[in-house]
């Protein structure tokens, strides 16, 4: 970004306020939504009922998988936490950051079939909730299934199957995480690996409970954005055995 406002070479591209709320601006774009996303994730994983044993299955994992990598996580190793992603999806599609998706300003004066008239720079975009939570897509579409995405392809593989990944970096008309099409986000496949080094580290190293356990705190709407709650507890330990 820095390079490129050079290239132009004016006043208006290269000024220490232009250069520093450009940084700032895509600072924002990038460590808010992995912060909260990442959050977001660790309250659904720690809150799903202990009779899943979604925490063990899911530490297990890695712990296999750093250990099949000789204790390096690498590009190659990261893509192997199938059910770790799985989890990340679900999250992503049951905890999003945000209820709409799509936004697109209108450039001309547009008339929908029904009649309705959208004036030229509005924005319309579609509801992101209406479609990760519907049933026909995702059955018990209200309910947090950590394994969700990943249990039809292991099916699949053990069965020597064609399939289709469902994973975090997948974009598709029915999971608008990330957008779809053309203007999907292009930086999910770093914060996609980053998220899982961090949620792997976390489930090797420590234990985490909620406290009340294992009731999930509630997010809180602000305008159209999810944040995550402010008042929740955790109880955070490191772990003897790592």
């Amino acid at each position: 970004m820095v390079r490129e406002s050079f290239k132009r070479n004016t006043e208006a591209e290269t000024s220490a306020y232009s250069l520093a709320y450009r940084i700032i601006l895509l600072n924002f774009g990038a460590i808010t939504p992995t912060t909260i996303t990442a959050t977001n994730v660790v309250l659904d994983i720690w809150s799903t009922p202990p009779f899943q044993n979604v925490v063990s299955i899911l530490r297990q994992e890695a712990q296999r998988v750093l250990a099949e990598h000789h204790g390096i996580w690498t590009k190659a190793s990261v893509s192997k936490l199938i059910r770790l992603d799985s989890a990340m999806r679900e999250s992503a599609r049951v905890s999003g950051i945000g209820g709409s998706a799509l936004a697109r300003r209108v450039e001309v004066d547009l008339t929908l079939p029904n009649g309705l008239v959208i004036p030229r720079g509005n924005y319309i975009g579609v509801s992101m909730d209406g479609v990760h939570f519907d049933e026909d897509i995702y059955p018990r579409a209200h309910e947090y299934d950590a394994f969700r995405f990943s249990r039809l392809r292991e099916e699949t593989e053990l069965e020597n199957k064609p399939h289709t990944h469902e994973d975090l970096l997948t974009t598709s008309p029915h999971f608008l995480f990330f957008s779809h099409g053309v203007h999907s986000c292009p930086g999910r496949f770093f914060a996609t690996n980053n998220l899982k080094l961090i949620l792997a580290h976390l489930l090797i190293n420590y234990e985490i409970q909620f406290k009340p356990f294992p009731q999930r705190p509630k997010n809180i709407p602000v305008g159209d954005i999810l944040a995550v709650p402010r008042t929740a507890e955790m109880l955070i330990r490191r772990r003897v055995e790592i």
